[in-house]
C-alpha cells in the first residue's frame, strides 16, 4: 500500500489544479448581453410576403436653377415580395416600394430594396447602397455606425453638392431616442415607438440658417421613427445646400438638393 500513496496524491493534485482552472476560466467569462423579447424586427415592417405599408411622401425639389421649390405629393407603397437570400447566403427580404398619386387609384413600381434582419443588426439595401437601419441593443442612446458600408460621395451622381457640405454620411452615428414611447403623427398615437437620429446639423453655427442671401448655408438632417410590430411610421431628410449669388452678379443663389418627408397612412 505505501508504493500506491505516491500515485494518490498527483492524482488529487491534478483534481486540485483542474478544478482550479475551471473556477478560474468561469470567473473570467465573459459576460453576454440577455436578448430581449422583441427583436429588431417587431420593430420593422413585418417580414411575410403580402404585407404592406403605405406612406404619404411630401418630396421637396428645387427648379428653375434652385431658385424655386415645390413639394410634390404621392403615395408610396412598400410591399413584401418574396423570401430571398443576400450575396452572402443571408435569408433576407425583397420589398418593392409603389408610388401613386393620391388617389391611390393606380400604382406603379417605382424601386426595389432589400430587408436582411441578423442576430444584432437589420440591414437595408436600397439603391446599392447598403445601411444598418436597426442595432442591438435597442436602449436609449445607444449609438451606432449605421453608414458604415457607404461610399464616400454617394450622392455626387445626382448633385454637384460643394466640399462645405458633409458628404461622408459614413462618419454619422446613429443613436436611439424616445425608446419604447408614443409618437404622434397623422392624428393618431403610436403607443410603443423608437427614434433614429442619424444626424442633424441644426446646432451647427457654420450651416448659416436661416438662409441669408449673400452667404452659403446648409442643412443635413435624417430621422426615422419605428413603431412595434408596424415598422416605419416617419422619415424626415434633408441634405441640401444653399450656393449664394456671386459678387458681380453673374450667377445667382440656388440651392441644391432634396428634402423629403415619409408619413404612414396605412398598413396591413
Amino acid at each position: 500500500m505505501q508504493k500506491n500513496r505516491p500515485g494518490i496524491a498527483l492524482t488529487l493534485a491534478l483534481l486540485v489544479a483542474i478544478s482550479t482552472l475551471v473556477i478560474f476560466i468561469t470567473s473570467c467569462k465573459k459576460q453576454t448581453y440577455t436578448y430581449p423579447p422583441s427583436p429588431l424586427t417587431n420593430y420593422f415592417m413585418p417580414l411575410q410576403v403580402g404585407k404592406y405599408v403605405t406612406y404619404r411622401l411630401d418630396s421637396l425639389t428645387f427648379y428653375y436653377y434652385g431658385q424655386k421649390d415645390t413639394i410634390t405629393r404621392y403615395l408610396a407603397k412598400d410591399s413584401v415580395e418574396a423570401a430571398i437570400t443576400d450575396n452572402l447566403g443571408r435569408p433576407s427580404w425583397r420589398v418593392v416600394r409603389y408610388l401613386s398619386d393620391t388617389t391611390g387609384v393606380q400604382w406603379t413600381p417605382n424601386e426595389t430594396y432589400m430587408v436582411t434582419p441578423t442576430v444584432q443588426t437589420l440591414e437595408v439595401v436600397e439603391n446599392n447602397l447598403r445601411f444598418i437601419k436597426l442595432a442591438f441593443p435597442m436602449d436609449e442612446g445607444y449609438s451606432w455606425a449605421g453608414n458604415t458600408y457607404l461610399p464616400k460621395n454617394p450622392y455626387q451622381d445626382d448633385f454637384d453638392f460643394s466640399g462645405a457640405l458633409d458628404q461622408n454620411p459614413q462618419r454619422w452615428n446613429y443613436a436611439y431616442q424616445n425608446v419604447n414611447k408614443p409618437f404622434q403623427i397623422g392624428g393618431k398615437v403610436y403607443d410603443s415607438t423608437t427614434t433614429i437620429l442619424q444626424v442633424d446639423d441644426s446646432t451647427n453655427l457654420f450651416n448659416n440658417l436661416p438662409i441669408i442671401d449673400t452667404s452659403f448655408a446648409s442643412r443635413t438632417n435624417w430621422t426615422e421613427t419605428y413603431s412595434r410590430n408596424i415598422g416605419l411610421v416617419y422619415r424626415h431628410t434633408a441634405l441640401w445646400e444653399w450656393q449664394p449669388p456671386t459678387p458681380n452678379g453673374t450667377q445667382v443663389g440656388y440651392k441644391l438638393g432634396f428634402e423629403m418627408t415619409l408619413t404612414i397612412v396605412d398598413h396591413n
